[in-house]
């Protein structure tokens, strides 16, 4: 038997350690949400259980306790493929001086991220309450503290993150570089000036994505929440299959996850709906 790229398809190996490590560096969904990690034949949808909040009482010496029932929902999340698909002609492959399974590994990876990147963030939408300045808006601090100030007054205490789109980040930037008490009083203002990003504010840590769904008025869903909010579920990791076509003079590449998301704790985060038009 000849050697053909369909007998040493492992050539082609380069291609998914480069998808991998770009999706899961890329991904911005697996920083900020609960990661679930869901095992081979368990099915298509996941029952993640999720408890009632349950008080403490005062105790009195020599008194019984009074017994506490504490009860549980259950969330679904539903897996589904993701994938890319290439045709790799062998002329291309010949050709290149680059390795070209390596190179659409990394692009195949990073469009993997942002599909799983994008579906977390469709989920804002269903977070418990608003907090933004509603359409047409401008993005503040304001609306960040307010967020904060409503999720501790729901006793979460955080980490928080807020997602939000570059548009409505250019106006979150805007107002923390004019000189009023808070910037005068932080070196914060100064920073964006210089680097052009909001690392942290009022203990929040600020994501500008793309990726966000900006609607006909150009205004999107943005939110703050702490990753108990939202769930990440995946089936193992990346895998890829190599196929000979001979009639093309080409192999096809097909690049694929089983990922799904969804909203675990929906009072664990706040939407932030503002403008999103520079």
């Amino acid at each position: 038997m000849s050697n053909t790229t369909s007998v040493n398809s492992e050539l082609f190996n380069n291609l998914i350690v480069e998808a991998q490590m770009a999706a899961f560096e890329q991904s911005v969904a697996r920083q900020i949400s609960t990661i679930l990690d869901v095992p081979t034949g368990a099915g298509t949808t996941v029952q993640v259980p999720v408890w009632d909040a349950v008080s403490a009482d005062t105790l009195v010496e020599g008194t019984p306790a009074t017994k506490k029932t504490t009860g549980t929902e259950a969330v679904t999340l539903t897996l589904g493929e993701i994938g890319v698909y290439h045709q790799v002609t062998d002329f291309l492959r010949d050709s290149a001086f680059s390795n070209v399974a390596a190179q659409l590994g990394e692009a195949s990876g990073r469009a993997i991220a942002e599909k799983m990147d994008s579906n977390l963030f469709g989920l804002f939408s269903g977070l418990t309450g608003e907090a933004g300045p509603g359409a047409a808006g401008e993005l503040t601090v304001e609306h960040i503290m307010k967020a904060v100030a409503t999720l501790r007054g729901r006793k979460i205490t955080g980490p928080f993150y807020a997602v939000v789109t570059p548009a409505q980040a250019y106006n979150l930037k805007k107002s923390l570089t004019a000189t009023t008490a808070y910037t005068a009083n932080t070196n914060l203002g100064n920073s964006i000036l210089s680097n052009y990003f909001v690392a942290n504010i009022a203990g929040v840590t600020i994501i500008e994505s793309p990726l966000l769904a900006v609607d006909g008025n150009d205004d999107a869903v943005g939110a703050v929440f702490t990753p108990a909010a939202l769930g990440h579920g995946m089936r193992g990791t990346l895998t890829y299959e190599a196929t000979r076509q001979a009639q093309n003079r080409a192999t096809d590449l097909m690049v694929t996850a089983v990922a799904g998301q969804t909203l675990i704790r929906p009072a664990f985060g706040i939407k932030l709906t503002a403008d999103s038009a520079v």
